[in-house]
């Protein structure tokens, strides 16, 4: 069992610094003069001044106060303190010498008694004690230099300097919802990254106006908070005030943001102002709720011809089936159509497996059917490898694909995967990467060779695909010398043509007999039914010609016990 490592005792200084370094060697161009200026003066400061600053940025808030201030790992904190105020990072009042700040949002640093007992010093007031801490401060903020100097007397710290140091963050993650979090989980050893390089040429932002815009964006996000919260002018105005960025990150949260507005006005009955959220979005399920509403609304012709682009050309898997679902059942009278996207995935045959009720509930569906597959074939081998074999087999032979340098697919040091790993134009941006892997399939030794050199030296790290407690080493190679590699082909050329979608639906287990070949089983308990996605896949294992079946567990009515 591994063990975590002991962090260094100021680990969250280095972190800091090293954050503030990357960021001003990778986009020292796009840095304004203040943000430059609090790089500068940071790294002036003596390390408890920097360590004492960056302990407060890591707490809730701007307000501080000094007794509730405890850091054994600085030496002086006052010393420190006075020193982050003569550069400006944090301003000190000292309220028993009648410094109040003319904000009030520190008063919430006071507990309730502390509030209680500062109002009833006043003699002509009358008894405090039974009030809410919201009544206190309503109290306390309409006399603060009445009221105020009864209050424990404690100097109250006001860090500044957030509004660059959110720039720094925003450059370093790309998001404002990342923090310092990620360099504790790496420290730690819970997360491996890959090592790709981050160079000005790939760096994801170029110029500061897309800055701005990616600011923009965060504070429309922030400000619209819970979107059930918004009324209907609110919703509207949010989408109108969206930057339109060409910043390819940018674009890919606008239009998300579009469609989770969209749903929000349909939720609250305002379908036409939906659909032009919809109209404005390229992201999925845009297209989808569009066609919807049209139907809804008796609006034939822009239904047949959105339906008609979506059938010529779906965004993806998902799109593909609601199309084979909605047509039949909402466009009946548009019989051309039907024609053409008749449902021509047929659900597998099954093949009924009878066996206990107590033996299922007590091993668990797939186990059970492992054990009695295993009874009546001696020697057969079963794996359990839902969704993480051939998509971990891909992983393995296609990494150095899935981490090519390409711009704006990594922001920082802590990705699982590039950022635009499920948009539509992935593989384009990395053909020739995806052509020296496909090399790895011309045979099964060069299959094996590639994927064990990959499985040896990526060993641990990171990747949406592979799930390294699964895929052993035994696993790869019992799996590469009984699939034939045309098999391996057909599954990653379907995976690839929608990793979103195509990453699940995989059968429950792989069954390799005792002496050649392979086969795919889903196992279903009673009641349980194949999914959609599962569905494309048996279509493909169908065209490709690639053994799989299911098999549908029922109870033994004739059985009341294990025996």
């Amino acid at each position: 069992m591994s063990v975590a490592p002991d962090l260094p005792e100021k680990y969250y200084l280095d972190n800091f610094i090293y954050l503030l370094n990357h960021v001003s060697q990778l986009y020292a161009d796009i840095l304004n003069e203040s943000e430059r200026a609090f790089f500068d003066d940071f790294l002036s400061l003596s390390e408890d001044a920097q360590s004492l600053y960056v302990r407060l940025l890591s707490r809730r808030g701007d307000w501080f106060r000094r007794d509730k201030i405890i850091y054994s790992e600085i030496s002086d904190i006052d010393g420190a303190a006075g020193e982050l105020t003569s550069h400006r990072f944090i301003q000190i009042y000292s309220i028993g010498l009648g410094m109040i700040p003319d904000e009030t949002d520190w008063l919430n640093l006071y507990t309730r008694p502390e509030l209680a007992s500062a109002i009833q010093a006043q003699a002509d007031q009358k008894p405090a004690s039974s009030l809410r801490k919201p009544e206190l401060l309503a109290l306390m903020m309409e006399e603060p230099e009445v009221y105020v100097p009864d209050l424990p007397d404690t100097d109250i710290y006001c860090v500044y300097g957030e509004q660059e140091l959110e720039t720094f963050r925003l450059l370093f993650f790309g998001n404002l919802y990342q923090d310092f979090t990620e360099f504790v989980l790496r420290d730690l050893g819970i997360y491996r990254y890959e090592s790709y390089h981050l160079n000005s040429a790939s760096r994801w932002c170029h110029q500061r106006a897309d800055l701005e815009a990616h600011r923009l964006y965060h504070a429309l996000r922030e400000e619209a908070g819970d979107l059930k919260d918004q009324s209907i002018e609110a919703l509207c105005l949010i989408a109108d005030r969206l930057p339109a960025s060409d910043e390819p990150t940018l674009r890919r949260r606008r239009h998300r943001f579009l469609v989770d507005i969209g749903r929000q006005l349909e939720r609250l009955g305002y379908s036409d102002d939906a659909l032009e959220a919809y109209e404005r979005s390229v992201r999925h399920p845009a297209r989808e709720r569009r066609l919807r509403i049209l139907v809804s609304q008796g609006r034939n012709n822009e239904a047949d011809a959105l339906a008609s682009d979506m059938a010529d050309a779906p965004v993806n898997e998902e799109e593909h089936q609601f199309l084979l679902s909605f047509v039949p059942r909402k466009m009946k009278y548009n019989r051309e159509l039907c024609h053409r996207l008749a449902d021509r995935v047929s659900s597998p045959e099954e093949d009924i497996m009878t066996m206990p009720a107590e033996t299922r509930l007590s091993l668990g569906v797939e186990r059970a059917v492992v054990a009695a597959l295993e009874s009546e074939n001696p020697g057969d081998r079963l794996v359990y490898c839902e969704n993480l074999l051939i998509p971990g087999m891909f992983g393995l032979v296609f990494w150095s694909a899935i981490y090519a340098a390409v711009p704006g697919a990594f922001f920082h040091p802590f990705q699982m995967r590039p950022a635009d790993l499920y948009e539509a134009d992935f593989m384009a941006l990395r053909k020739s990467e995806f052509d020296t892997c496909w090399q790895a399939l011309e045979s099964s030794d060069v299959l094996l060779g590639h994927a064990l050199d990959t499985y040896q030296q990526k060993q641990g790290i990171a990747n949406p695909f592979v799930h390294w407690a699964v895929l052993t080493e035994d696993l790869i190679r019992l799996s590469v010398e009984r699939i034939p590699v045309s098999a391996w082909q057909g599954m990653f050329r379907f995976l690839v043509k929608d990793l979103r979608q195509h990453k699940a639906g995989l059968p429950d287990l792989i069954r390799f007999p005792k002496n050649k070949g392979f086969e795919l089983l889903e196992v279903k308990g009673p009641g349980d039914t194949l999914q959609k996605n599962q569905k494309v896949w048996f279509a493909e294992f169908e065209r490709s010609g690639i053994a799989a079946r299911v098999i549908r567990v029922k109870d033994d009515p004739t059985v009341t016990g294990g025996g």
